[in-house]
């Protein structure tokens, strides 16, 4: 009447464990390169792959079993990577959305614009429109443009307010409204000028 002891299965050792994912590394690379399209995701699931066998291989029981195990834990970290790559589209969509709807309406504002700051500015020397197209279209930093033209951050002040002194009296011969600041509510008669 000896009582049977049951033998308790040998845990899976860490050893056991990165000799398999070193010894079948082709094969589930190749499984993830299948199912995704761009090599570089495949290498990074791997890489969660083996995260995950390495911090779980005791929980395997049975030495026999380790291959099932490894498959069944390789299909599950990808259906996570499918899962994070949706939130993540689905969280940029969404920011698109917000983004579209927070745009200000430009749709037929074309058709509305004052032409006189366009004429005006055709009307100004080369070197002051770049400055101002860079600066107040472009919004390019001051320095950076100081740096571009060799000057001073004082002496491209000087050139700005020259420019922009420049471009208001071109925009006052052209438009005396528009050049009064009531841009908008001139007719397209000033505004033709000159185009």
């Amino acid at each position: 009447m000896f009582i049977e002891q049951k033998q308790r299965p040998a845990k899976v050792s860490r050893r056991d464990a990165e000799a398999k994912l070193v010894e079948c590394r082709n094969k589930f690379l190749g499984f993830l390169r299948k199912r995704l399209r761009n090599p570089q995701d495949a290498e990074d699931v791997f890489q969660d792959f083996c995260l995950k066998v390495l911090r779980n291989h005791a929980s395997i029981k049975n030495g026999e079993r380790l291959d099932a195990w490894l498959g069944i834990t390789l299909r599950h970290t990808l259906t996570d990577h499918y899962r994070r790559q949706a939130t993540r589209k689905a969280w940029a969509d969404a920011y698109a959305n917000e983004a579209k709807l927070t745009e200000p309406e430009t749709e037929g504002v074309d058709d509305t614009v004052c032409r006189c700051i366009s004429v005006a500015l055709k009307e100004l020397e080369p070197a002051q429109l770049e400055l101002l197209t860079r600066l107040d279209l472009q919004e390019e930093p001051r320095i950076a443009i100081a740096a571009d033209l060799a000057v001073s951050q004082n002496a491209l002040r000087v050139r700005v307010h020259r420019a922009r002194a420049e471009l208001k009296k071109r925009i006052t011969e052209i438009c005396p409204l528009c050049g009064g600041g009531r841009f908008m509510q001139c007719g397209s008669d000033h505004s033709l000028k000159g185009s």
